[in-house]
């Protein structure tokens, strides 16, 4: 692998506390951390790096056109401009003759909303959880919606952004009406009401090397670090928040502890969900399990967290990948796209 001429790490600036939008601060300045890893794994390798944050879509041209550097490290995971507008970075870089790192602008358009992605999960072939989409303003008709327990979430958020352990699961049409308008009122989007799967939680991280998707070891997310009636989902505080599970965010094994059979079927169905979404570079699938063993792709993530205690560099390094030796791939990929 040649080394990069230079590569531009372009984040999203974070929102100060209480500036507007910063709805989800934790999670927001969280790419600060992934920003510091991924500086810090490319000037080891010798490679020359400049940082630039923006807050808008019209501010990447600047941001690029500040210096020379021909590949672009994209690490933008949200813009003021609207929900969405992050997800045309990849395609404003293309028009600009810098190559970026990590998911196209389809694939995180279409995985950034989780009805779209069912659907497409679905004419895959791939398992999903069943689900009904509520729409602000709109009635809820019991007829559409899966058997209770639900999970009640935005439809379009990322980092399980508006996920409470304490109000997102619901058991009747009256706690999912208030679950519902929490979601409409915090988010200003349609709330996706998905079946419940009571189970295993299991995450694989999948990277693009030479070409090729790579699964990592699966994961689990270890619930028996819960406390006792807290229930069993990843929420925002246990992501986000240390001190939400004492000692631990987002606690999780890797390997996990699962049978030969159910690995090859995590591993099969995740490259079917990569295939699917048109991932490419790198991603995570989110998987549960329920009591019968029957596995469930809950979301297909594009540009997963990278920051050292996420999920994604834990898989690398059980996998015996060295984190540099990512990162470098995932350039080296990005300078392949920019010659063919």
């Amino acid at each position: 692998m040649s080394k990069p001429a230079g590569v531009v790490i372009l984040f999203n600036r974070p929102l100060a506390p209480g500036e507007p939008g910063s709805l989800c601060a934790e999670s927001d300045a969280g790419v600060l951390l992934e920003v510091d890893a991924a500086e810090s794994a490319l000037r080891g390798r010798g490679v020359p790096v400049r940082r630039a944050g923006v807050r808008r879509l019209r501010d990447i041209p600047d941001a690029l056109a500040a210096g020379p550097e021909p590949l672009v490290f994209n690490l933008v995971e949200r813009l003021d401009d609207s929900t969405g507008a992050f997800n045309f970075v990849p395609a404003v870089c293309d028009a600009m003759g810098r190559s970026c790192t990590g998911g196209s602008s389809d694939a995180l358009t279409l995985t950034l909303d989780k009805w779209l992605t069912k659907a497409r999960l679905r004419a895959a072939g791939v398992n999903v959880a069943a689900a009904s989409m509520l729409q602000p303003g709109a009635p809820i008709d019991p007829a559409t919606l899966p058997p209770f327990p639900l999970l009640v979430k935005p439809v379009s958020a990322g980092g399980s952004e508006g996920i409470d352990a304490g109000l997102s699961i619901v058991r009747d049409i009256d706690a999912l009406a208030r679950a519902a308008e929490r979601i409409h009122q915090q988010f200003d989007q349609a709330a996706l009401a998905e079946q419940f799967i009571d189970g295993r939680e299991f995450n694989l991280s999948v990277i693009e090397r030479d070409g090729r998707p790579e699964v990592m070891p699966v994961a689990e997310i270890d619930f028996t670090l819960f406390p006792a009636g807290r229930p069993h989902i990843v929420d925002y505080a246990v992501k986000w928040i240390p001190g939400s599970i004492p000692g631990h965010v987002s606690p999780r094994k890797v390997p996990a502890d699962v049978d030969a059979v159910t690995a090859l079927r995590l591993r099969t169905e995740a490259v079917k969900a990569w295939l699917a979404c048109g991932c490419r570079d790198y991603a995570r699938i989110d998987f549960r399990m329920d009591r019968e063993g029957r596995t469930y792709v809950l979301e297909v993530n594009v540009n997963p967290d990278i920051s050292p205690l996420a999920g994604l560099p834990a898989a690398l390094k059980a996998a015996g990948i060295p984190f540099s030796d990512f990162i470098l791939a995932m350039v080296e990929n990005a300078r392949r796209r920019a010659t063919t």
